[in-house]
Formats: C-alpha cells, structure tokens, sequence
C-alpha cells in the first residue's frame, strides 16, 4: 500500500489547541484566604499557650484535691458498717414463701 501524494508519514496529525493559560487569580485569593486562616489559628494558639504557661501544674491540684478528698469524708457514705440482719429476713422470707407456701399452692 502506498501513500498517498502529498501525505508525509513523518508528520502528526494536527490537533486541535488548547485555550492559553489565565491566571487562576480565583486559587491564589483561596491560597492566600487558608494562609490567613493559619495564621489566625497560630495566634490563637499563641495566646492559648501564654494563658496556660501562667496555670500551676495539674499535679499540684490534683494533690490539693485528694488531700482535701482525703481530709473531709463524704457525709452520704457511712463510716462503721452495719449489721447486716435485713438481708437475713429477705433470705428467711424467700425461703419460706419458696419452699414452705409453693409446696401448698
């Protein structure tokens, strides 16, 4: 098969051109937007940091807490234990009704 006259194999076929390259002034208002927005939260951050410079140690108040935990005992939660007789009555009437009047029923 033969080439056609005037068709050169060497040569691509032609294709169609893309549209020129605008500044994508749209992306660097986004870009420079999150930059601020970093910046800010930086500052934020800053401040947050100073503020929690000037705080004492948590373990300082955690031991202030349980020290005063320890010293003054919760009013709710008693201090000798009782006798425990009131479980017994439930257990003797749970016997009783169980194997004393079911046995009648």
């Amino acid at each position: 098969m033969a080439a056609p006259s005037g068709f050169s194999p060497s040569l691509p076929p032609p294709r169609p051109k893309s549209p020129p390259d605008y500044p994508d002034l749209y992306g660097k208002r986004r870009e420079v937007a999150k930059v601020q927005m970093l910046e800010r939260e930086i500052g934020f951050l800053e401040d947050e940091l100073k503020s929690a410079q000037s705080l004492q140690p948590a373990s300082r108040c955690c031991k202030e807490i349980a020290d005063y935990v320890v010293e003054n005992s919760d009013p709710i939660i008693p201090t000798n234990r009782k006798n425990h007789r009131t479980c017994r009555l439930w257990k003797w009437l749970w016997y009783y009704y169980h194997f004393v009047v079911c046995l009648y029923i």
